[in-house]
């Protein structure tokens, strides 16, 4: 459509017709608020306007805001200025009323969209008048783009050092980790020695977009709100409502790095302007700052679906679609989950016998991992002390270095996080042969596990995955890792100590060949939205590609090979944040 100018005078005929609902105007300001000081800082931000279903009134509202010089303030010597601009191409926000793609591309280019933050005219006026860009996730136009919009978006961008809006990371930054390295195996706990960090001396900001600019803490001032909101969020994972859900855990993320108590006195201020706080969580955190508690939060709470498909998630092997399945069947407690699955005790020895830990049936591997989770739930419910943890792991190391020496290992996962407790134990197994230990590592998980079942130490597993190419294109979900989720019980204790109580953990062993161990400790330490972060970072702002199996550049699949923790942050471009503040879920 081509661009034109609406016109100043109103059509009585054409805005009764519209039956949608009336947008606020941009409220006007006095003549002494368009100039800004020199000592200001202005936010450009260039604006295409689709006409398209929209009322002319409203047409004429959104130029007047887009047009001329104007500087919007918004307090503490900031504002934004908008420009208005006659090629879609030069834009970085495009406003539509129009809500489906097909539609859309009648007006622009699909690829064009995908690279621009899409959101409705309330956007553009709710902006003026606050005087900043407000987060256009909260005005997304299309459900297809939101999360386009969401990262797209010239709101608040990432203060960490490498803020750069280069996509390419400077060859010579790389050139020496483009080739397999000893990996510094004797600084691998170096970075969980303290037990805290002075978050002033690190340069991390809490009102970065991304949770892998933030310094997380395990207990943040806020956790009250954090566990009300964690609430909501659950609710809506369990419902099937991943975008709502993903909202929710980018709000909780953004809270967490808060460092101070949320007020009355500091909400409408600086907490309003945070990232992904859009006005209905704004609402719910006064709530909350005001009631101490959030309605939505308490009647899910109260929900009898709520209580039961929470508690049907919490059995190995069932997610929030199974849940919903089952209570779809009737189901409503765990004794039901043991009646539809029965109790048949399970072992190791199915899995292990298949050559490739492939070959049964993916529906009897799921039915057997929940079939031993119902049995074995009082024991998984039961919290794993750091002592215990660090105990597990010496038994591991213990019994893989009678298989094969020159091994070596990290605890991750939220024990590296510095969690007092954990549900289960991740460790991460390496060689520390430089050269030959790629060989060396590959094939050992599936003959180490058999070892343990073996010994008595494994009684179940849950999951076990050979060697795997690494995958360029990253389709898969997993990484290539090998691994095995396993159920372990630690061996008696010896002649004249107290015998131990034997519970049965739940035990993950992954193995990595010695030039990916560093990606596959930062991949696998957590938390969840720090790891989301770290990829959408690698992607976004230096064209790479990051799981737990490796660093590869997006357009020719080139690998890279840090030697150690510090490295895989530099490499990304990120300044460097220790395991204890990468606590970025509730």
């Amino acid at each position: 459509m081509p661009f034109k100018r609406p016109s100043s005078t109103r059509d009585s005929s054409q805005s009764s017709s519209n039956t949608g609902p009336r947008l606020k105007r941009a409220r006007s300001r006095s003549p002494s608020h368009d100039q800004a000081s020199s000592s200001s800082r202005i936010t450009v931000i260039t604006v295409y306007i689709v006409q398209a279903k929209l009322d002319p009134e409203i047409v004429s509202d959104l130029f007047r805001v887009a047009e001329g010089d104007r500087v919007f303030e918004g307090g503490h010597h900031n504002g934004v200025r908008f420009h208005l601009c006659h090629d879609v191409s030069e834009a970085e926000v495009i406003v539509t009323a129009v809500h489906m793609r097909r539609r859309l591309e009648r007006h622009i280019d699909w690829g064009i969209a995908k690279d621009r933050a899409i959101v409705t005219p309330q956007w553009l006026l709710d902006s003026a008048q606050q005087g900043k860009s407000l987060p256009c996730g909260d005005y997304a136009a299309l459900h297809d783009l939101q999360d386009e919009t969401e990262h797209n978006c010239p709101d608040t961008d990432c203060h960490c050092r490498s803020g750069s809006e280069s996509h390419s990371p400077p060859p010579n930054e790389l050139s020496s980790l483009s080739e397999p390295a000893s990996p510094e195996l004797a600084q691998q706990h170096d970075s969980v020695a303290a037990a805290e960090y002075d978050v002033s001396k690190l340069s991390l900001s809490h009102t970065a977009r991304y949770s892998c600019c933030r310094a997380s803490p395990l207990i943040c001032p806020n956790q009250g709100l954090v566990a009300e909101l964690d609430v909501i969020r659950r609710s809506r994972s369990l419902e099937g409502e991943e975008r709502s859900a993903l909202s929710y855990q980018r709000a909780i993320a953004v809270i967490k790095a808060f460092p101070k108590p949320i007020t009355a006195k500091n909400l409408h201020g600086e907490v309003s302007k945070l990232p992904y706080l859009g006005q209905k969580l704004m609402s719910m955190i006064e709530e909350y700052v005001e009631d101490g508690q959030i309605t939505e939060s308490a009647k899910n709470r109260d929900s009898p679906r709520f209580q039961a498909l929470s508690a049907f998630t919490t059995i190995y092997g069932i997610g929030p679609h199974t849940a919903r399945k089952l209570h779809a069947e009737g189901m409503r407690t765990i004794h039901d989950l043991e009646y539809h699955f029965g109790e048949k005790e399970t072992s190791a020895g199915s899995e292990l016998s298949s050559g490739d830990g492939h070959a049964e049936d993916e529906e009897k591997i799921l039915e057997r991992s929940i079939q031993v989770s119902l049995t074995l739930r009082d024991d998984f419910k039961e919290k794993i002390l750091r002592d215990e943890v660090e105990e597990m792991n010496s038994v591991v190391m213990r019994e893989l270095d009678a298989l094969l020496t020159g091994c070596t290992s990290t605890i991750v996962g939220g024990y590296r996080r510095g969690k007092p407790q954990s549900n289960d134990v991740d460790i991460v197994i390496t060689h520390t042969d430089a050269k030959g230990g790629a060989a060396k590592i590959k094939g050992l998980c599936k003959k180490f596990v058999r070892r343990l079942y073996e010994r008595g130490l494994v009684t179940h597993v849950m999951h076990l995955s050979s060697f795997r190419a690494p995958n360029a294109l990253r389709t898969t979900q997993w990484d290539s890792l090998e691994k095995a989720l396993t159920v372990f019980i630690l061996p008696p204790s010896p002649d004249g100590c107290q015998p131990r109580r034997r519970i049965h953990r739940r035990l993950d062993l992954i193995f990595a060949a010695p030039e990916v161990y560093w990606t596959a400790i930062v991949g696998w330490t957590g938390s969840t939205m720090f790891e989301r972060d770290l990829r959408l970072w690698a992607k976004e702002r230096r064209g790479l590609k990051f799981d737990s199996a490796g660093i590869t550049r997006r357009h020719d699949s080139k690998a890279f090979f840090p030697k150690n923790e510090r490295e895989v942050f530099k490499l990304l471009g990120l300044d460097w944040v220790p395991p204890l503040l990468r606590n970025a879920d509730a």
